[in-house]
């Protein structure tokens, strides 16, 4: 503008100059001349006012495209929050099933202790009933004891009264009475010693039979218990593995999200540079048509500078497309890169319900396996007191069994709190390194709402 007030103020001071070209030109000459100009400059303004128009077109472009973000990232924290949701509820099944877990082994632990008292009710009733027992035979014994005592003095009488009159029968029936009181006292000697051997082997052979069966069945306890505490460990083993590998896969995941993300501000910032470099040769290209318009007196001079502005035009067209092809490539890369995501996301939801199944199936089965083993335990603890009793055991041999099994009991109790203890330490560890990862992302400059929108780590752990 300022070079039109000054050719203004110059041609109010004197005339216009005639151009060298236009001396000696028919008026139909100046006349196609001034047409040809005022083409050329119809031209100028039609590209001028395209250039204007791509610009427009690609400033909406590039509104409804960050719209367009703005929706997938609603879209994602969405998602996110479907993720978190799926987590919470992994964990609170989780605690469920300890919850189950410790009503279980409290059952276990009422069901063995009324089992245990009685066994000990029933020992102390067959003590009782074995002592009322031998002391209703020492009666029996003393009671014919006292009757022989009696027969005899009767004998005795009836052989004085006697003895007078058959002195040799009387002898007789003595030897003879002395030979059959001999032969059955013999008799109920060797009677008595069969009984004995007969009772001696009968209490060994049950004796060992209750020790085999007591030591298989121990055997069959520990091997069971070796076998599901090994099964256990090893499931929470991988267990914890697989916590690990998400985990690295999840720092990787955050890490290439990060790159991406930085990438994506890079190329932003130079699509807008481009944008600005743009619009100040549009600007320019504006100025110089509007210069253009007022310098027509010059041919060469007016066809180098819409030369030179075509030129920039063009340049502006090619750097327009580079834009687009630039832009074409980020939404190609953000494409895929959401398409990772997703399939990412789907995986971690896949691996989440088939963990929760696996848990579910788990502790079905250990519940199952752990009502037959009470049932079984019940019945061999059953059949085992009945033996005792059967086998006459003393009270010192009764309460070391007892003793033995209740510390094998108690040594199945200190094998369970332990492995709920490792339980709760790799539950604690899991979330100690969520918590370094979400640390470590604030150290190095990740801002809380680009964590949040990850959704990767919580804030809290339960």
């Amino acid at each position: 503008m300022p070079k039109k007030s000054k050719s203004k103020s110059e041609g109010e001071g004197k005339e216009p100059e005639i151009p060298a070209e236009w001396v000696g030109k028919t008026v139909d000459e100046l006349r196609s001349l001034v047409a040809q100009y005022k083409c050329d400059l119809e031209a100028a303004s039609d590209s001028r006012n395209k250039a204007q128009v791509e610009h427009a077109s690609i400033q909406s472009y590039i509104d409804v495209t960050r719209e367009e973000v703005r929706e997938l990232d609603m879209l994602i924290e969405k998602r996110d929050l479907e993720i978190e949701n799926a987590e919470e509820d992994n964990a609170s099944e989780l605690l469920i099933y300890k919850q189950k877990a410790n009503f279980i082994k409290y059952c276990h632990d009422n069901t063995m202790k009324e089992a245990l008292d009685q066994s000990e009710m029933k020992m102390k009733n067959a003590s009782a009933g074995h002592v009322q027992q031998v002391q209703t035979i020492e009666g029996l014994k003393m009671s014919m004891r006292n009757d022989m005592i009696g027969l005899e003095a009767q004998k005795a009488n009836k052989m004085s009264v006697l003895q007078q009159e058959s002195n040799a029968e009387l002898a007789l029936v003595k030897a003879k009475l002395d030979a059959g009181v001999k032969e059955f006292e013999h008799r109920c000697d060797e009677q008595q010693m069969e009984l004995i051997g007969e009772l001696d082997s009968r209490r060994a052979a049950e004796l060992k039979l209750i020790i085999a069966r007591r030591e298989s069945h121990l055997s069959n306890l520990i091997e069971s218990h070796k076998r599901r505490c090994k099964e256990m460990r090893v499931y929470y083993d991988g267990v914890e593995r697989q916590q690990e590998i998400d985990i690295e896969d999840l720092e990787a995941e955050i890490r290439r999200l990060k790159k991406a993300a930085i990438e994506n501000e890079s190329n932003s910032y130079q699509l807008k540079e481009s944008n600005e470099r743009c619009g100040e040769e549009l600007r320019t290209c504006s100025e110089m048509v509007a210069a253009l318009a007022c310098k027509t007196r010059d041919k060469e001079k007016n066809a180098t500078s819409m030369r030179s502005t075509n030129m920039r035009l063009s340049a502006t067209r090619k750097a327009i497309a580079e834009v687009r092809l630039k832009y074409k490539n980020l939404q190609e890369k953000f494409n895929k890169t959401e398409e990772e995501r997703n399939i990412f996301r789907e995986g971690i939801h896949d691996a989440t319900l088939n963990a929760s199944k696996l848990d579910a199936t788990k502790a079905k089965l250990l519940h199952d396996e752990l009502s037959n083993r009470e049932g079984l335990n019940s019945m061999l603890h059953q059949h085992l007191q009945h033996t005792l009793s059967s086998a006459g055991l003393d009270k010192a041999k009764s309460d070391a069994l007892l003793s033995n099994m209740q510390g094998l009991v108690d040594e199945v109790r200190r094998d369970m709190e332990k492995l709920n203890i490792s339980i709760f330490h790799a539950t604690e560890s899991y979330y100690k390194q969520l918590q370094t990862c979400r640390s470590e992302l604030e150290a190095r400059g990740v801002s809380n709402a680009q964590v949040d929108s990850i959704n990767v780590l919580n804030k809290e752990a339960p």
